[in-house]
């Protein structure tokens, strides 16, 4: 069963998944210059890293 979460976190965690998609997309696409793909690269992980960290402070994909 799901756990309900917080509304603003689940719509900042929406929009942040969405985002991360977005740029994965563009990312397998290519025909960028390195300086762009560079950057999203970084926005990538940056985006990743606030996922984390909003799942963690829900307790969400804890497995033990």
């Amino acid at each position: 069963m799901a756990l309900p979460l917080p509304l603003i976190d689940a719509m900042e965690l929406a929009e942040i998944r969405r985002q991360r998609e977005a740029l994965r997309r563009k990312l397998r696409l290519g025909g960028v210059d390195a300086r762009t793909r560079i950057r999203r690269e970084q926005e990538l992980a940056r985006l990743t890293a606030l996922q984390m960290t909003i799942e963690r402070r829900l307790d969400i994909g804890r497995t033990s």
